[in-house]
C-alpha cells in the first residue's frame, strides 16, 4: 500500500478547507522527501503535525474562531449541565428558557438569549460545522456507533504524543491558543467526529497478504540515499533540452542546480534526502529509478503530478538482518496499514453521507423579504433528496 501525497497549500485552522480537487504542487513532494512530511509507514494517529491535525476538521466544514461560550455549547448526545435548570418563567421543563444569568438580582437572561446573540454574531460561520457534525452523529446513530469520552481522551494524549507536546496544559496555550481554538472545540469538533467517521469506516480497511509484505519492506527492506532536484513542469522545455545535459556531464553543475531549485526545502539541503525504502513515496516510477541506480549515477527526467525529478543515488542501505515478520510485527503493522487505510477512506465516507444528507443552509443567506425566505423554504421541501438517514427533525441540541 503505498502513501498518498497530501495538498501542497497552507491549511489555516481558520478556513474553510476542503477536499483537493487539483493535483498538489510540486513542493509537497519535496517536503515529503525531505523528511518535512511524515511519508514513511509511521503510526498514523495525527502523524504529520497540527497543520494536517486540523485539516481533519475539512470533513466539519468550517473551523471558525469561537469564543469559549460558544464552544461550551453541547452537541449531539452531550450531557446537559445541571447547573441552572430554573427558567425564566420559574417553571421546569423549558430548555430554551433555562437561565443562564441574572443582571440587576432579578433580570433573567436565557439560554435562548445567549443562542441569538451567537447566532447573530457567528451563526452562519458555525452552521455548516454544525450540519455535518450532525449528518455523521446520525449516521453513527443508524448503526449503533458510539464515541466514548474515553476513546476521545485516549485519541487526544496520542495527538499530544505525536505532536511531542508534554502535556494538555502546553497543548492548549502553546497551540491551541496560537490558533484561537479552545480544548473542548478541538476534541467535540476534530477528534470525536475523526474517530466517529473511523468506526464508519472500520469495514472497508482490511488487511491483505500484499499490504503486509508492502509494509514490512519499507520498514525493514533495503533503502537508498539519494539527491532531488525538482523544476516546476513549465520549465519541462529547458530542463529536457539544457539543464538535463548539463548536471548529467558536470557535477559542479548538479551540485549549482540542486542548490538553486526551486524547492527551498530541498535547496537548504542541496537536494540530499533521508534514506527511503520503497513503498513509501507515493511513487513507483521514482523509486524504481532510484533503486536500480548506483553510486554517483543520475536518473533520467521523471515526470510526477508535482513536477520534474531527477535524482542522484548516493548509496544503498541494505535490508536489516535478522528481522522476521513474527505476530509481534504483523499486529504492529496490521494495526498501522488499518489506520492509514481509514484515513485514506474518511473523506469519501463523508462526502457519501454529504451527499446523502442532502443540506440545506439558510442562515447567512441575503434574505430581502418574508416572500425570499417563504420561496427558499418552499424549494427545501420540494426538492428530491437521497434516501438513506432519518429525515425526521434531530432531538436535541
Amino acid at each position: 500500500m503505498q502513501s498518498q501525497i497530501p495538498n501542497a497549500k497552507s491549511q489555516d485552522p481558520n478556513s474553510k478547507l476542503q477536499i483537493p480537487k487539483t493535483k498538489p504542487h510540486y513542493s509537497v513532494l519535496a517536503a515529503r522527501m525531505t523528511g518535512l512530511v511524515n511519508w514513511n509507514w509511521r503510526p498514523l494517529a495525527f502523524g504529520l503535525g497540527f497543520l494536517a491535525l486540523t485539516a481533519g476538521a475539512y470533513y466539519l466544514g468550517r473551523c471558525t474562531t469561537l469564543p469559549s461560550a460558544a464552544a461550551a455549547s453541547p452537541g449531539v448526545g452531550d450531557v446537559r449541565s445541571d447547573a441552572s435548570t430554573k427558567t425564566a418563567g420559574g417553571k421546569e421543563g423549558d430548555y430554551s428558557r433555562q437561565v443562564v444569568a441574572y443582571i440587576y438580582g432579578s433580570i433573567p437572561l436565557t439560554r435562548e438569549d445567549l443562542g441569538e446573540y451567537l447566532i447573530a454574531r457567528q451563526g452562519a460561520d458555525r452552521l455548516e460545522l454544525m450540519v455535518n457534525r450532525r449528518i455523521i452523529d446520525l449516521a453513527c446513530q443508524k448503526k449503533g456507533i458510539v464515541v466514548t469520552d474515553a476513546e476521545v481522551e485516549a485519541a487526544l494524549a496520542d495527538d499530544l504524543k505525536s505532536m511531542n507536546v508534554p502535556s494538555v496544559k502546553d497543548f492548549v496555550s502553546g497551540v491551541l491558543k496560537r490558533y484561537q481554538k479552545t480544548l473542548y472545540e478541538w476534541k467535540e469538533d476534530v477528534i470525536r467526529p475523526k474517530l466517529a467517521l473511523g468506526k464508519l469506516c472500520r469495514d472497508q480497511a482490511n488487511v491483505s497478504p500484499e499490504d503486509l509484505r508492502n509494509a514490512f519492506e519499507a520498514y525493514h527492506g533495503e533503502k537508498v540515499e539519494c539527491q532531488m532536484i525538482m523544476w516546476p513542469t513549465s520549465e519541462k522545455h529547458h530542463v529536457l533540452t539544457e539543464t538535463y545535459a548539463k548536471i548529467q556531464q558536470s557535477e559542479k553543475e548538479f551540485s549549482l542546480a540542486a542548490k538553486s531549485q526551486a524547492s527551498s526545502a530541498l535547496a537548504a539541503k542541496e537536494g540530499h534526502l533521508d534514506p527511503f525504502g520503497r513503498h513509501t513515496t507515493g511513487n513507483d516510477e521514482l523509486e524504481n529509478e532510484a533503486f536500480k541506480l548506483q553510486p554517483g549515477e543520475i536518473s533520467r527526467v521523471i515526470e510526477t503530478p508535482q513536477g520534474l525529478v531527477v535524482v542522484k543515488c548516493i548509496k544503498h542501505i541494505p535490508a536489516q538482518a535478522g528481522v522476521t515478520l513474527d505476530d509481534k510485527e504483523r499486529a504492529k503493522l496490521e494495526k498501522e496499514i488499518i489506520e492509514r487505510k481509514i484515513a485514506l477512506e474518511i473523506p469519501k465516507m463523508f462526502k457519501q453521507l454529504r451527499d446523502q444528507a442532502s443540506p440545506q443552509l439558510f442562515l447567512g443567506k441575503k434574505v430581502e423579504t418574508e416572500e425570499d425566505l417563504t420561496r427558499q423554504a418552499r424549494e427545501a421541501l420540494t426538492s428530491d433528496s437521497p434516501t438513506g438517514l432519518p429525515k425526521h427533525s434531530p432531538q436535541g441540541n
